[in-house]
């Protein structure tokens, strides 16, 4: 089934399936799974782990571990694809100093970052949004101006690690805006001046999912690479986690791998595994990244392979 066939199906649009007729499809499509190019093997004793990893900040998901089995007593209901809007970063340093690379973006529940690195490391810059005033966890501070809001400016106290300043301002209601500075831009003047190019202008997310089971949110997102997406109930997670390759022998590395088999993804040879708990696939999308996209077994393969098709992934400019 082709790309526009399987959104007329599961898209927004689509009409809604009974649980009887999903469940049937599920059954006879997981019953044809080891009649078609599938390799078998005897499981291991034990088996490596991928992992989805990210920062202390934001969650930490491996492969096989988190997708709790739903409980007996709550029948599963049917899935239907939607389109998903993917949250875009609000605000953009107008000009970005050439020390500084395009920023790198992550999310979670009450924060949303931007971060601009240096090519040494030390020159570090951080861009972020809250809803709520941050904690400065009583920090002495002064009162200065961005632009025409007045804000303030604290240094944050860590005696073994380089200077680190911070200022902070409401740029709107509702719409907290922190700005800190590492090495060259931890001088006042240097930060304050970056304060002032912090303009409202929209920045598009580099890894971004266009459909979703209906319900589903962003739970989180990390450094560009790995986007999480999470339904109502505890084992209703789908990750998206952009790799450095291609990894030959997926039956021996993700946890709890039952078979393997070829399929197509966006005319791309694919590789789809049917874990305990889960499915787990592997490809690369236009631009030639290579993702792994993680999702519970009460999708469908079609309904996989649907999501899949609808990942991209942005080059990083300079």
């Amino acid at each position: 089934m082709n790309e526009i066939a399987l959104l007329r199906t599961h898209g927004p649009d689509a009409p809604e399936a009974s649980a009887e007729t999903l469940n049937d499809a599920r059954n006879r499509l997981v019953d044809e799974f080891p009649a078609a190019s599938a390799r078998r093997t005897v499981r291991p004793v034990r088996r490596r782990t991928l992992l989805v990893a990210a920062a202390a900040t934001t969650v930490t998901v491996a492969v096989g571990v988190g997708l709790a089995a739903r409980p007996v007593d709550r029948p599963a209901e049917p899935v239907t694809l939607v389109a998903v809007t993917m949250p875009e970063f609000p605000l953009t340093l107008r000009s970005r100093p050439a020390v500084l690379a395009p920023p790198r973006y992550s999310y979670e529940p009450d924060r949303f970052l931007a971060v601009y690195l240096s090519d040494g490391g030390a020159d570090d810059v951080w861009l972020s949004v809250r809803d709520e005033r941050p904690d400065r966890h009583a920090l002495p501070s002064r009162r200065v101006t961005v632009g025409s809001h007045q804000a303030e400016l604290y240094e944050d106290e860590h005696p073994a690690a380089p200077r680190q300043v911070t200022v902070t301002w409401e740029q709107k209601s509702g719409r907290w805006v922190s700005l800190t500075g590492h090495g060259r831009f931890a001088a006042d003047g240097a930060l304050l001046r970056l304060a002032g190019d912090v303009v409202d202008e929209p920045q598009p997310i580099p890894l971004r999912v266009r459909v979703a089971p209906r319900g589903w949110r962003i739970a989180s997102f990390k450094d560009d690479t790995i986007l999480t997406l999470r339904g109502k109930s505890p084992g209703d997670m789908l990750a998206v986690q952009v790799v450095a390759s291609r990894d030959p022998d997926l039956l021996h590395t993700v946890m709890g791998a039952v078979e393997e088999r070829t399929v197509t993804v966006g005319g791309r040879d694919a590789r789809l595994v049917r874990a305990d708990e889960m499915w787990f696939l592997q490809t690369e999308v236009p631009g030639g990244a290579v993702v792994n996209l993680q999702a519970p077994l009460r999708l469908t393969v079609e309904q996989v392979i649907a999501i899949a098709e609808q990942v991209s992934v942005t080059p990083r400019g300079r």
